[in-house]
């Protein structure tokens, strides 16, 4: 099974860009993005556009055509959500984090595919609202604790953190920075001691990958500039000796790159 974790910084942004092409010429199992940015209407309609054709008209290609959709956009138009596509349909689909957090910005989704429940999670910039940050946080540490009873959780996401200097490019100008704060750190630390491992960390322990870069650092070759590795794939423990690969591609579609994992499932 090949999974994609890919905050896309808006959905019809990343269309613009060519992203649906990519989607289907690399084949994943199960896509999780966030940051969507859209309503669930409008996001539909774009993804799988319905369309009145007459007797002089060929029917467009459905790119996706055989992916579930599976969206929690939220209630804020133009912010946050997160969405899925499957290949496999869900057995079940939890949409937030049941008792340990409701919010109306669409940054928690749950699917069930088997003896698996893979967590598609936009956690939130602590820049503006770092209380806010560490109570979902806190949330979601209860939350996986609690699927771990049932079953073997992989937890994908945008999680607004380094955890550790290997991390990103400037760890001494970040210490008093949202991203690299200790409590942010220690919060990374205390969902691994959930018997849980850092999917790209377990594969690649020493490689400098980043998985965001300020877009001057894009535009201009060799320049370092703000990168972090910010974006995850944390799986149970009993995942690992299934987990075959875990990288970070260089793709073009957002301000953030893509982590997929392979497992043999």
């Amino acid at each position: 099974m090949k999974i994609v974790s890919y905050n896309i910084n808006g959905i019809r942004a990343s269309l613009r860009l060519g992203i649906l092409d990519w989607i289907k010429e690399f084949n994943a199992d199960v896509y999780c993005f966030q940051e969507v940015k859209c309503n669930e209407s409008l996001t539909q309609e774009l993804l799988f556009p319905s369309h009145q054709i007459n007797l002089f008209e060929t029917v467009p290609e459905n790119l996706l055509e055989g992916y579930y959709p599976i969206y929690n956009c939220g209630s804020r138009a133009g912010y946050a959500g997160t969405m899925f596509l499957s290949k496999i349909k869900p057995d079940k689909i939890f949409y937030g984090m049941g008792e340990f957090w409701q919010d109306d910005e669409g940054r928690t989704t749950t699917i069930v595919l088997g003896d698996y429940a893979i967590v598609n999670t936009y956690v939130p910039n602590g820049s503006s609202r770092l209380e806010f940050k560490m109570l979902y946080l806190e949330a979601l540490h209860k939350y996986l604790k609690e699927l771990q009873r049932s079953y073997k959780v992989i937890c994908v996401g945008d999680f607004n953190i380094a955890h550790n200097e290997i991390d990103l490019t400037n760890p001494k100008e970040c210490r008093n920075k949202s991203v690299f704060l200790p409590i942010e750190r220690q919060m990374i630390s205390k969902l691994l001691n959930l018997n849980i491992i850092d999917c790209f960390r377990f594969i690649n322990p020493n490689l400098v990958k980043y998985s965001w870069r300020s877009y001057r650092s894009r535009q201009e070759k060799g320049y370092q500039g703000w990168q972090y590795r910010i974006d995850y794939i944390l799986a149970s423990e009993s995942v690992k000796n299934q987990l075959k690969n875990c990288d970070i591609l260089e793709l073009n579609y957002s301000d953030h790159l893509p982590v997929v994992a392979e497992l043999e499932i």
